[in-house]
């Protein structure tokens, strides 16, 4: 039996370290507080039957040089035996040492005492999470000129990569976005951003960034904008167009939204799939006629009901029970969505979606819109209710 087991030291040590505690004291100016690990102490029993085992564990475990605490143990055969009963580290050079991060504690010391020179507002950061100054130690110059930069800048209105300072690249910049929000929000008073998805780190410091774009194509030559039918424009753009149109036709699959018959007064917009939300803010959609075509499958009517939700207008288009009956034989499978609850559907759709969700027509049951053939759609598209 292993009674001095320096490995399980050693982890109670490490554990103590990476607890930020020491940092924590030297932020309040608290002198260290001695820390004691109590060690397993052999028996009489155990002593009888591995005396020699037990001794030479004693001898290594004082070799390593942590500071033990003893204690005289009197034993009916044994006699008096000398024991270490405890690591008892007293003062926070020695815990250093046995740790072996003298220099990284160092690091700490150093940078922490300049960030709160040059900024007081991080002292709490820094106390909840100390090992931020030493992780980011080869970092801290380089932020000092980020974080000024956006001090003395507010809502610069440029790209990252118009940010010129020294040494600093856009990679480099869009690397750290998640520490640099930390810091800024901090000085700034501001809660951190849970995420920097979507620009959210440009949106906040009022930068620009990246706009989504939208294509479509104009079905009616009629309305053709400079000649051209096939335009991609920002969000921004799309969302202050002025199209002299009657019909809208929201399309998921690229091909079929390129292939799409013309429509006199009409134009089609490329969907791709749940991105669709971009959509909800343009306005001028609110007077229009729109038609949303997707594949025949459970996402396709999620997507329909969160289209109708930004539009309640919304008719879909050969998402019907009659077009799945024709073409129930191109189907596939896919990897299968969760049922959820859709409040935008009629009364025909919510039946085929139920139907989907329960593998009625099939395990994971798929019609892509690529497998209607396209004299159908020009069929549907000449019905009274759509031409």
């Amino acid at each position: 039996m292993d009674f001095y087991n320096r490995s399980a030291i050693d982890k109670r040590l490490e554990r103590f370290y990476n607890n930020g505690d020491i940092f924590r004291a030297y932020i309040q100016h608290e002198n260290f507080t001695p820390l004691k690990i109590v060690l397993k102490t052999p028996k009489e029993q155990d002593l009888l039957q591995q005396f020699s085992s037990i001794l030479q564990q004693k001898e290594k475990l004082e070799r390593c040089g942590y500071p033990l605490e003893y204690k005289e143990f009197h034993f009916k055969k044994m006699g008096m035996q000398k024991l270490p009963v405890a690591v008892l580290v007293r003062d926070i050079e020695q815990f250093l040492l046995l740790v072996n991060r003298k220099e990284e504690y160092a690091i700490f010391v150093r940078w922490y005492e300049y960030m709160l020179k040059e900024y007081p507002k991080l002292k709490e950061l820094f106390f909840t999470k100390p090992k931020l100054v030493v992780e980011y130690a080869k970092e801290w110059e380089k932020f000092v000129l980020i974080i000024e930069f956006f001090l003395k800048h507010k809502y610069p209105d440029i790209y990252i990569r118009e940010i010129s300072l020294e040494g600093i690249d856009t990679k480099y910049m869009q690397k750290h976005l998640k520490i640099l929000d930390i810091l800024l929000s901090c000085l700034l008073g501001n809660e951190p951003l849970k995420s920097i998805k979507d620009f959210a780190f440009e949106k906040r410091y009022g930068l620009k960034y990246i706009l989504p774009q939208l294509r479509f194509r104009i079905l009616d030559e009629k309305l053709r904008m400079c000649g051209c039918d096939d335009i991609t424009l920002t969000v921004e753009q799309f969302e202050a167009l002025e199209i002299d149109c009657q019909k809208v036709f929201i399309i998921e699959n690229k091909i079929t939204f390129l292939s799409f018959v013309p429509v006199q007064k009409s134009i089609a917009v490329f969907g791709s799939g749940y991105s669709i939300g971009i959509l909800k803010n343009t306005l001028w959609l609110q007077e229009k006629e729109i038609y949303y075509w997707g594949d025949i499958d459970m996402d396709g009517f999620a997507i329909l009901s969160q289209m109708r939700s930004y539009f309640p207008q919304t008719k879909s288009l050969m998402m019907d029970t009659k077009t799945l009956q024709l073409y129930k034989d191109r189907s596939v499978s896919y990897k299968g969505s969760k049922e959820i609850e859709l409040k935008h559907l009629t009364q025909e759709e919510a039946v085929v979606y139920k139907r989907l969700a329960s593998d009625y027509y099939g395990k994971n049951f798929r019609l892509e819109q690529e497998m209607i053939p396209f004299d159908y759609v020009q069929d549907v598209l000449n019905e009274g209710s759509i031409s």
